[in-house]
């Protein structure tokens, strides 16, 4: 029993995370929110594992995958901007940039309309994720009803979400498409399944459908690229040019810098000077050593090497960006022996280099993906804070010159407002500000040679004729910081996407568990709350590693593999030791997530590689003491798949709650975690709770 139940777990992640990252690639609203998509497939799961009583059938519902895919990979140019206006009328808000949004509406009843029906195609894209998931935890639920020893049972169905993690990390990083990814799912249907059941011909025929628009969808005159954290659509507009797309919008164009080009096209070469590329250089006296953060395809590069860097390093995070630029980039920046490609995280290498610049380039880093599933952040959140600045700045030689580069566009000026505030009170005095197409430009230094060079009269006059899109505001939106990273957001408030998005969810959870969930026992509330903690532990294990060690994907997978081997070990932990007592695990894990809320990491005296270190082995006592609670919790539990179903439901109410960090910051969510343990202690310790405690030892004469 075993074996079949690490197959169907190893089926369930595996599509868990295709739907996560496949459908946050081409509707836009799901690329910025996928930690609820995450939560609509453990809703999904969850209702599943309240029906182990019923017959497995397929290993996942092939009808509503099929659905999901040909909504949204129909071919139909007018159907891809009727995606394009639901993400739009969900997620404009003057308090949030979440993506640009053209043609904003001025009254409030033009924004009621869009906002409502996108609400309503959300509700039943997210519908068709949950019906997906269904069967995937009905199986579950079965193989852990009738599994003899329970704790051997979870550990399998943890080495099986752990198998499934890393089939679909080397498929990411073997940089295949959805194509194979569904092929592989496809495989998993034929084979996993219940002999006495039939193959349904709607759900085969959408199947082999979903597969035949896969390839229409990705075969076209563009050429499309898979990296590990996004798509990447490449147009040619030939004399070298190109155009790149990451997940269906606009990232870059790849422009030479060459004099031969430029001679060629009179009216670049006139504007080219006025650009975020060639005019902050002209304040800057030595450009010896020069750092390019978010580097993309190489045009930073191409154009520092045009106004004389001697050697740049650049850093970008995506290698399929980069081997783009490498190449495709007509001026081939990429190939200079100047120039030293770093792919890593941008915060990651600030935090860990030990080299002074002259200059260091934040390139356009806005970011159109996450870097986890797991996590309501942005690839480049962790980029843009008062940490990340201070970093930046003490990279800097005596006489070394910041150069910051954002899109700020109406009606979102008031992240204008927040770089000049940030800026200023990080170097003493205001920075310099101006538009350089096609972003505006801050400038800030230590050196005084800096600000006379600013003042000459053509510097100014460039200034003068070139003002930001913004006037600098007495009252600033508060600074982003490593505990509140939300540059896109103008106060401590949640969206009002991500607020309808969760409001949404939440609303379906209620209705489709409301005849499932066991409401008047005590030991659904006990599981319910383990969920809803862990999902918040688990939150905050990958995002603190991702500062300390960078956000990509290959930090993402060991995080979640160190998580589920963690909990095997706490399995082990419980088949060897037999913990009878659990009100001192629960001590000891509050206490564990208390002291990793109190203790200020940022202060000790050690490296960033070491410090992170140190912090995941902290986070790794409260997962170890909430794993034995859970495994000898559910060991003794009588309706196995009716606990582990509550335990996944209050996974979903845990990543709704990660939206209070908006609020409160991130640090603060281990004290909400922490508290939903303690209900879960309350519960689960009460009389009434129903659990059957573990048999006595025999005395041995």
């Amino acid at each position: 029993m075993l074996w079949p139940l690490f197959l169907v777990s190893f089926a369930a992640l595996y599509i868990e995370v295709l739907l996560i990252r496949w459908i946050g690639t081409e509707v836009r609203v799901f690329a910025y929110f996928q930690n609820l998509a995450l939560v609509a497939c453990f809703l999904g799961f969850g209702l599943g594992c309240y029906q182990a009583g019923q017959k497995k059938g397929h290993l996942f519902d092939a009808v509503a995958l099929g659905l999901l895919v040909a909504l949204v990979e129909v071919p139909v140019p007018q159907w891809k901007g009727i995606l394009e206006g639901i993400s739009a009328g969900l997620a404009f808000s003057p308090n949030a940039s979440i993506w640009v949004y053209l043609g904003h509406p001025r009254h409030g009843f033009e924004l009621l309309r869009p906002f409502l029906v996108s609400a309503l195609f959300v509700a039943g894209f997210l519908l068709l994720v949950v019906a997906t998931m269904i069967p995937l935890g009905r199986w579950v639920g079965t193989y852990l009803n009738a599994a003899k020893n329970p704790v051997s049972a979870y550990t399998a169905n943890l080495a099986g979400s752990l198998a499934g993690v890393w089939l679909f990390a080397g498929l990411a990083f073997l940089r295949l498409s959805p194509e194979i990814w569904l092929g592989v799912a496809l495989l998993l249907f034929v084979f996993v399944r219940d002999p006495s059941k039939r193959f349904g011909t709607t759900g085969a025929l959408l199947m082999a459908g979903s597969l035949l628009l896969f390839h229409l969808a990705y075969s076209g005159g563009t050429k499309t690229y898979w990296s590990p954290y996004q798509k990447l659509e490449v147009e040619d507009f030939g004399e070298q040019q190109y155009k790149i797309q990451v997940n269906n919008i606009f990232y870059m164009t790849l422009v030479s810098f060459s004099p031969e080009y430029l001679s060629q096209h009179l009216d670049l070469a006139q504007a080219y000077p006025r650009t975020s590329y060639d005019a902050p250089f002209r304040f800057v006296e030595r450009r010896d050593q020069v750092l390019i953060v978010g580097a993309g395809a190489g045009n930073d590069a191409a154009a520092a090497l045009k106004d004389g860097a001697i050697q740049i390093d650049a850093v970008e995070i995506d290698p399929v960006i980069y081997a783009l630029g490498k190449s495709l980039h007509p001026d081939h920046p990429y190939d200079s022996p100047r120039v030293r490609v770093i792919l890593n995280d941008a915060r990651a290498y600030l935090r860990q280099t030990k080299e002074k610049y002259d200059v260091i380039v934040f390139g356009m880093l806005d970011s159109h993906t996450q870097f986890s599933g797991y996590s309501n952040m942005r690839i480049d959140n962790y980029v843009y804070t008062e940490e990340a600045f201070r970093e930046a700045r003490r990279l800097l030689k005596p006489s070394g010159v910041l150069i910051v580069k954002f899109a700020v566009v109406e009606p979102w000026t008031w992240m204008g407002e927040r770089f000049y505030a940030m800026l200023g009170h990080l170097f003493g005095r205001p920075p310099i500000v101006f538009f350089a197409s096609p972003a505006t430009v801050f400038l800030a230094s230590d050196d005084p040679d800096f600000w006379r060079r600013a003042a000459r009269p053509d510097l100014a006059t460039l200034i003068a004729a070139n003002p930001p899109p913004y006037s600098p505001a007495s009252d600033p939106p508060p600074p982003t910081t490593d505990d509140w990273p939300y540059v896109y957001n103008r106060s401590h408030t949640i969206p009002r996407a991500y607020f309808t998005i969760s409001l949404i969810l939440l609303a379906m959870a209620v209705l489709l568990t409301r005849r499932k969930l066991a409401v008047k026992k005590l030991s659904t509330w006990n599981f319910f709350f383990l969920g809803a903690g862990f999902l918040l532990l688990e939150t905050q294990l990958v995002s603190r590693l991702a500062l300390y060690f960078g956000a990509t994907w290959w930090v993402n997978c060991v995080a979640l593999s160190a998580i589920l081997l963690m909990l095997v070990l706490a399995n082990f932990w419980v088949q060897r030791r037999k913990p009878d007592r659990l009100r001192l695990y629960y001590v000891a894990l509050v206490a564990s997530l208390i002291a990793i809320y109190v203790v200020p990491w940022h202060q000790l005296p050690f490296g960033p590689r070491s410090l992170g270190a140190l912090l995941a082995a902290a986070y790794g006592l409260p997962v170890f003491f909430a794993g034995v609670i859970f495994t000898e919790t559910f060991r003794r539990c009588e309706d196995k798949s009716s606990s582990f179903g509550s335990n996944i439901v209050g996974a979903v109410v845990g990543g709704l709650a990660q939206n209070a960090s908006f609020i409160i910051g991130l640090k603060a969510l281990l004290l909400l975690a922490a508290i939903f343990y303690l209900l879960a202690a309350v519960c689960g310790g009460h009389p009434r709770a129903g659990f059957s405690p573990r048999p006595p030892t025999p005395a041995t004469s």
